[in-house]
């Protein structure tokens, strides 16, 4: 059971937490690849470490939430067009933001305390949708159907089941709600979004602009990202060239760049990518990178791109029928997200006073050395 918390997160946030409402930071790190695989990201420990708040001795007495936000489960945390969100729900979305943030940025030093207020924002915006989900679905006639509740129940084993509700303090109602949330999401998925046409497809693309890329990268940086010697830089120069020179007068160009490509680039995420790239606007590129492979028509050649990174031959490749279908299933959730930013900026939303003194690092902290005592530091949340 070792990392429960981040399967348990994972298992609840499902598509929908991961699609509509996923958190918005991204990382803007820029990389020779050319851009960050978060799959090669190292990760700090992400909860709380004990020994460094040794003042906080877990009294497994008290109830988890009682504990670490002194709040009770059936305590109201917002109310949504009058509707109440119960404080077990709102605490454990922002568990689950504060153990997002510590997964991708604590390694860079970033503390939950100097983001107190979006770990805050996030948990309220996670529970503001979720609730207004539901309502539409109930307003439109699309609530989940029994196959889908059945499905919903039959996903919760019994040890997961009691984990959340020893662990974090939830109520078999609001864990239903949990379980249920990608069946809410998508009947009205189903309801209110239609699949685009060829016309709508390439507009939606072309306003995020998607394209796709094979290059050749000869490198003129060492694994310190240091220049090379100059002499090394001009033989590299040299050999782009001749590259070209091969490419430009072959009678199968897609072939003869793959092969080339195999041989000789030296790029990062080649074994990992050997069909290409594809990158939207939302992707940090090394500079000149995206403005030369924007200029080529589909199927076109560059000239030898210089940038931090090297030296550069770019292929301008046509989307995939795969790739288009993704982008297809995105369309539908950003209709969709629109739709839950126009209900939320209509919505009466009204918090409770307890959520302005809350301190989320002071919660999560707190949280984790009761999860650790309830369940022992080997299988807790280390």
């Amino acid at each position: 059971m070792k990392n429960w918390k981040r399967l348990l997160a994972l298992l609840l946030a499902g598509a929908m937490a991961l699609s509509l409402f996923a958190c918005k930071s991204g990382d803007s790190t820029e990389s020779p690849s050319p851009s960050a695989d978060p799959s090669e990201e190292v990760s700090a420990n992400p909860n709380a470490d004990p020994s460094a708040t040794p003042e906080i001795v877990a009294d497994l007495s008290q109830g988890v939430l009682e504990f670490s936000a002194g709040m009770s489960a059936g305590d109201t945390a917002l109310t949504v067009n009058g509707e109440d969100v119960p404080a077990d729900l709102f605490l454990y979305w922002l568990d689950y933001n504060c153990y997002y943030f510590m997964s991708y940025y604590g390694m860079f030093g970033l503390s939950l305390s100097d983001y107190a207020s979006d770990m805050i924002e996030e948990s309220v915006y996670f529970c503001v949708s979720q609730t207004l989900l539901r309502q539409k679905a109930a307003e439109l006639g699309c609530l989940p159907t029994d196959a889908q509740v059945k499905e919903a129940q039959d996903s919760l084993d019994d040890e997961t089941r009691e984990m959340l509700q020893s662990g974090y303090g939830l109520s078999d109602d609001s864990i239903n709600v949990l379980i249920l949330s990608n069946a809410y999401y998508d009947n009205l998925l189903a309801a209110l979004t239609h699949e685009p046409d060829e016309q709508e497809l390439d507009e939606y693309l072309d306003s995020l602009g998607v394209f796709a890329v094979k290059h050749i990268l000869l490198k003129t940086t060492d694994d310190s990202n240091q220049p090379l010697p100059d002499d090394q830089i001009a033989a590299k120069k040299a050999q782009a060239e001749d590259l070209l020179s091969q490419l430009q007068g072959a009678s199968d160009l897609e072939a003869k760049f793959d092969e080339l490509m195999n041989e000789y680039s030296e790029d990062g995420g080649l074994a990992t990518n050997p069909d290409g790239y594809v990158f939207s606007a939302n992707d940090s590129l090394v500079g000149g990178f995206r403005e030369a492979t924007l200029e080529l028509e589909i199927g076109g050649l560059s000239g030898v791109v210089e940038t931090d990174y090297g030296y550069h031959i770019m292929l301008r490749l046509p989307l995939t029928d795969e790739t288009k279908a993704e982008y297809g299933a995105n369309f539908r959730a950003d209709a969709l997200e629109g739709l839950v930013r126009q209900w939320e900026d209509a919505a009466d939303v009204t918090r409770a006073d307890a959520l302005s003194t809350l301190d989320p690092e002071d919660f999560y902290n707190r949280l984790t050395v009761y999860q650790q005592a309830l369940y022992g530091e080997e299988e807790g949340v280390g």
